[in-house]
């Protein structure tokens, strides 16, 4: 059984909005995912910038469907924004000032870092700079 995918928000934000760039590459992989019954990990705080992202759109609502659609999923796990991994993602930050990422960035690298995952939907290539493989974007065709 291969090991969860860390999904982060520019995976779900591709697979909501068919205007975006990396749309047609997100539903692939989930198709592909659903066949192969893979499972997913992401965060409170992926979830928060997701739906930040989408607060003043016409998609609002599907994206408050779709969160609520992955609380109540098999095979996902949304971690809790708990103080102590608040606590490490912000360290993280703190630590990596050369960097551009994002507190949700660290926070995610934290809970992939937990887990042992490698795999991460994203296009962001901060994930790739912390060790991470990045599995959207124009470099993983």
């Amino acid at each position: 059984m291969k090991p969860p995918v860390f999904v982060d928000t520019a995976y779900l934000i591709a697979l909501t909005n068919a205007s975006d760039r990396h749309h047609e590459q997100a539903k692939s992989m989930a198709a592909r995912w659903s066949e192969e019954r893979r499972t997913f990990v992401t965060t409170d705080a992926v979830m928060l910038e997701y739906a930040n992202f989408f607060a003043r759109s016409p998609l609002r609502g599907i994206t408050g469907a779709t969160i609520a659609r992955l609380r109540a999923a098999a095979g996902w796990r949304i971690e809790l924004l708990s103080a102590p991994l608040l606590s490490r993602g912000e360290a993280r930050y703190a630590t990596h000032e050369d960097k551009a990422w994002s507190l949700t960035d660290c926070i995610s690298m934290e809970v992939m870092t937990d887990a042992a995952l490698d795999e991460a939907a994203t296009t962001d290539v901060h994930f790739a700079q912390a060790g991470f493989r990045p599995l959207m974007g124009d470099r993983t065709r």
